[in-house]
């Protein structure tokens, strides 16, 4: 059985309340090395499967792009929990000592930070080359990449052309005109996918993807 990575925002992340594809799949059996994360940013997706690849061996990688303009900040004392995390009605934990405070704007810098320093040709450059070197990496160590975007992303630079993936496809607005959106859970502003929907996204990424012989498996989820 293939060993794989799979990093991503909580749309994939298995370490939650809500079942998502990830968790499906590992209830099939497969051996997989889950570092996504609520709400967290490309550049953080990114770097950590960089850092794993290059630590490990892997058969498969699955890399599930989020949307632009998110923003993982460093916990490096006691002041930022107390003054940016705590206080946050949606975003007020802490993962992997980064706080994922995604689109937040409840506290001052926040909105600061959008409006004098977030610099979107930066980080849009910033994703494309890290997928690149990702992709460079995978080739090296003979690891398959597999890429998905979880929402859509207004590109600006010509060169997300390298990126390999299926531009016309996103999990999250797929997921919206779906039959499945109408039982989501709005709750807390949640934009998990429902079970329903992530035993669908886990058969499409094995099909499409994985190609293991796990389908008698996924079909037990009806």
């Amino acid at each position: 059985m293939s060993k794989i990575l799979i990093s991503g925002c909580g749309i994939s992340w298995s370490s939650q309340e809500r079942p998502t594809w990830v968790s499906v799949l590992k209830i099939c059996g497969l051996d997989i090395d889950d570092r996504a994360g609520p709400a967290i940013s490309n550049q953080l997706i990114l770097d950590q499967l960089i850092e794993a690849v290059m630590d490990k061996q892997y058969d498969q990688v699955i890399c599930q792009l989020t949307s632009m303009g998110k923003l993982d900040i460093e916990i490096i004392n006691d002041i930022r929990k107390k003054e940016l995390v705590d206080p946050d009605s949606i975003r007020n934990f802490i993962y992997k000592n980064y706080w994922p405070s995604s689109y937040s704007e409840e506290h001052l810098s926040k909105k600061l930070y959008y409006e004098y320093l977030h610099s979107p040709t930066l980080e849009e450059n910033n994703l494309i080359h890290k997928w690149m070197l990702l992709d460079r990496l995978c080739q090296v160590k003979n690891t398959k990449l597999h890429t998905v975007l979880g929402y859509a992303i207004n590109w600006q630079n010509h060169q997300y052309k390298n990126i390999k993936t299926n531009f016309n496809f996103k999990i999250y607005e797929y997921y919206k005109q779906s039959e499945f959106y109408k039982y989501h859970d709005h709750g807390l502003g949640n934009t998990v996918p429902n079970k329903n929907f992530a035993v669908w996204f886990a058969k499409y990424v094995n099909k499409n993807f994985l190609t293991l012989d796990i389908e008698e498996k996924l079909k037990r989820f009806g």
